[in-house]
């Protein structure tokens, strides 16, 4: 089954099912309410919102130190300021990046979740906590709409739904508040 439940093969369907098999990795539905995560000792670091897009944590100091080299490769989105990259699924080759990423996503988000408490990477476990750019706003409100839709419409209701930024509520397929 596609990762946003359509019951195709989607890339991301396809990158689900690989990552679900490795030892620790498990799916389980993304925080922001919107399709499935992937998930390494109970830390979401890949989120699979459509067939066609990965959204993949690696960690503010990954994406400090790798971020030159992600965004020359013309195939990731950085999300500016935050710990989450953005891959456009079109291509087996994206796929295979993806599942390249993935263990580097999994090793930074693992590690920080460990940081015991007290110490100066504290803060950084903290921050494991930060959304994805669907639940940070990161989205136009035209493709959010989108992608709660799809698939028969929201998880919940969208007065309900947590993390959509203020304003993006109204003007939204389905009941709004």
């Amino acid at each position: 089954m596609a990762a946003d439940g359509s019951g195709g093969t989607s890339h991301a369907g396809r990158i689900a099912d690989r990552l679900s098999a490795w030892p620790g990795v498990s799916k389980v539905r993304a925080d922001c309410g919107i399709g499935v995560a992937l998930a390494a000792k109970g830390v979401q670091v890949i989120h699979l919102h459509t067939g066609a897009e990965a959204e993949l944590r690696l960690t503010r100091p990954v994406v400090d130190r790798m971020g030159a080299a992600l965004a020359d490769s013309g195939r990731i989105t950085i999300q500016p300021g935050g710990e989450w990259i953005s891959v456009r699924l079109d291509t087996g080759s994206d796929v295979a990046l993806v599942v390249s990423l993935a263990s580097v996503a999994i090793k930074a988000g693992v590690a920080v979740a460990g940081t015991p408490a007290g110490t100066a990477s504290r803060a950084a476990a903290v921050r494991l906590r930060a959304p994805c750019s669907l639940a940070a706003g990161g989205l136009p409100p035209d493709r959010l709409a989108a992608l709660i839709t799809a698939g028969g419409g929201s998880p919940m209701p969208l007065s309900q739904f947590p993390l959509l930024p203020k304003g993006t509520r109204h003007g939204l397929a389905g009941p709004a508040d």
